[in-house]
C-alpha cells in the first residue's frame, strides 16, 4: 500500500465541484459535489442522535438501496431542527442536481453541517449548483476538502493505492471535524471513495468494521452532533475481480479502508478546537473489552483530565478518579497508570516517578495514557484532545 495525491478524486471516474453560495459569512466556498461518471454501490453510518437533521434522514433513506452516484454537501448551515421543511429542502436540492447531471434523483445524497435551527438558504444554493457542476473535475479533491469545512483549521484528506489482481486499486477520503467529536458514529462529515469492483455487502462490512475502528475511537468535547455522516462510494472501475468477503482480497481492502480512516480521525483530533495536544488513552486489564471502552472513555471525556493536559500538569491523580468514576468494574488497589512508559502509580498508589521527566513528557505534541486494570483481557483504546482556552473563545462566539 502506498499513500497517493488526489484526495477524494484519486480513484478511477471520480469528479469534485466546489462553489461559495453565501452561506458562510466569510466568503469561502461553501458547497461541494462529488460525482461519480458510474453507478456506485454505497454504504453509510450516521449519527444515532435522535435528533437528525433533515439532510441525514433523506441520505439514510436513500441508501437503504445501497446504490449511489453523488453527494451534495453545504457548510455553514445544518439544515436541522427547523421542522419538515428540513426534508423538502433536502429533496428539492438533490432533484436539481440529478437533473443536471442526468441522474435519478434517489441516487443523490445530500449532507449538511453548520449552525442548527436557520432554514437552509435554498434559492442561494440552487444559484450556486450551476457553478458547482461547471467546475466538476478530477483535480477538485482538495478543493471539495476545503468546501465542507466549518472550524476546522486545516483541510483533511487521504488517498492510498493497492494492488489487487494486478489491478491498482484506490481507496481516498476527505472529512471534515474539530469540534463536537464523540461517538457513536463520530461527529463529523466522511466521505470515502474507491475504484474497487465488489460485493454490496462486502463493502457494507468493510466500511463498517473501519467506522467502529477509527472514528467511533476519538471524542474532542464529548458532544453528539446531528449531523454526522460517513458514507463510501464504489464504481468498480479498477477492473479488479469482484472482491468478496472472507477473501484475502478483502483482507488487503479492508486493511487499506481502515488505514485511510485511522489517519483521517487522528487529523479530526489534532484538528480539535483550540487543541494542541493529541492523546491516546489505552486500557488494558478489564474484564471486558466494553468495561475497558468505559473507563477509556471517562477519561477522555474529563474535563479535568483534558484541562491538565492542556496545561501540561502530570497529574495523575485525576486518572485515577476518572477511572473510578466510569461504570467499569474495578480493584482500585491493582490499578496502574503510566504517563508514555513512566510508572506514576503502582497498585493504586503513585510511585516516585521524576517531576521533571513527566513535565518532558506533558510538552510533547502527542501523549499516551495507559492504564491496566489488572482484572481480565479486556482493552481499549480512545483518542483524544486537550481542553484549552481556544475551544471556549470558537464556542462562544459560533453562532456569532
Amino acid at each position: 500500500m502506498k499513500i497517493i495525491k488526489g484526495g477524494i478524486t484519486a480513484p478511477n471516474g471520480f469528479l469534485a465541484g466546489f462553489a461559495g453560495c453565501g452561506i458562510k459569512k466569510s466568503g469561502k466556498t461553501d458547497l461541494a459535489l462529488l460525482f461519480s461518471v458510474k453507478p456506485c454501490i454505497a454504504a453509510g453510518t450516521f449519527t444515532t442522535n435522535k435528533v437528525k437533521s433533515g439532510s441525514v434522514v433523506l441520505s439514510m433513506e436513500r441508501l437503504k438501496k445501497g446504490v449511489s452516484q453523488a453527494v451534495v454537501v453545504n457548510s455553514g448551515n445544518a439544515n436541522c431542527c427547523v421542522g419538515r421543511k428540513e426534508i423538502r429542502d433536502a429533496r428539492e436540492i438533490t432533484a436539481l442536481i440529478a437533473k443536471r447531471l442526468n441522474l435519478k434523483s434517489e441516487s443523490v445524497l445530500i449532507a449538511s453541517t453548520g449552525i442548527i435551527g436557520r432554514p437552509l438558504p435554498v434559492k442561494k444554493i440552487k444559484k450556486g449548483i450551476t457553478g458547482l457542476i461547471k467546475n466538476l473535475s478530477v483535480s477538485n479533491g482538495t478543493n471539495f476538502a476545503k468546501a465542507i469545512m466549518t472550524t476546522d483549521t486545516v483541510h483533511k484528506e487521504i488517498a492510498v493505492e493497492i494492488a489487487i489482481n494486478g489491478k491498482a486499486v484506490r481507496i481516498a477520503g476527505a472529512v471534515k471535524g474539530a469540534g463536537m467529536i464523540n461517538p457513536n458514529m463520530a461527529t463529523m462529515l466522511a466521505f470515502f471513495t474507491t475504484d474497487a469492483a465488489m460485493e454490496k455487502q462486502a463493502l457494507k462490512q468493510a466500511f463498517k468494521e473501519s467506522i467502529y475502528d477509527s472514528f467511533n475511537r476519538i471524542t474532542v468535547d464529548g458532544d453528539m452532533s446531528t449531523n454526522d455522516s460517513a458514507v463510501i462510494f464504489a464504481n468498480g472501475m479498477a477492473g479488479n475481480n469482484i472482491i468478496k468477503k472472507g477473501t484475502g482480497d478483502y483482507k488487503k481492502f479492508l486493511n487499506a479502508v481502515k488505514f485511510a480512516a485511522k489517519e483521517l480521525s487522528r487529523k479530526i483530533v489534532l484538528d480539535g478546537e483550540g487543541a494542541t495536544r493529541f492523546i491516546e488513552i489505552i486500557v488494558k486489564g478489564a474484564k471486558t473489552d466494553d468495561k475497558a471502552e468505559l473507563a477509556a472513555r471517562q477519561v477522555a471525556n474529563s474535563s479535568l483530565v483534558k484541562t491538565m493536559i492542556a496545561g501540561g500538569d502530570p497529574n495523575w491523580g485525576r486518572i485515577a478518579a476518572a477511572v473510578g468514576a466510569s461504570e467499569a468494574e474495578i480493584n482500585p488497589w491493582k490499578m496502574d497508570i503510566y504517563f508514555g512508559d513512566v510508572l506514576v502509580m503502582r497498585n493504586g498508589t503513585g510511585t516516585d516517578a521524576s517531576r521533571s521527566l513527566l513535565l518532558n513528557i506533558f510538552k510533547k505534541r502527542e501523549i499516551e495514557i495507559r492504564i491496566d486494570l489488572k482484572s481480565g483481557q479486556g482493552s481499549s483504546r480512545v483518542w483524544t484532545c486537550d481542553l484549552t482556552k481556544e475551544y471556549v473563545h470558537i464556542n462562544a462566539e459560533y453562532e456569532t
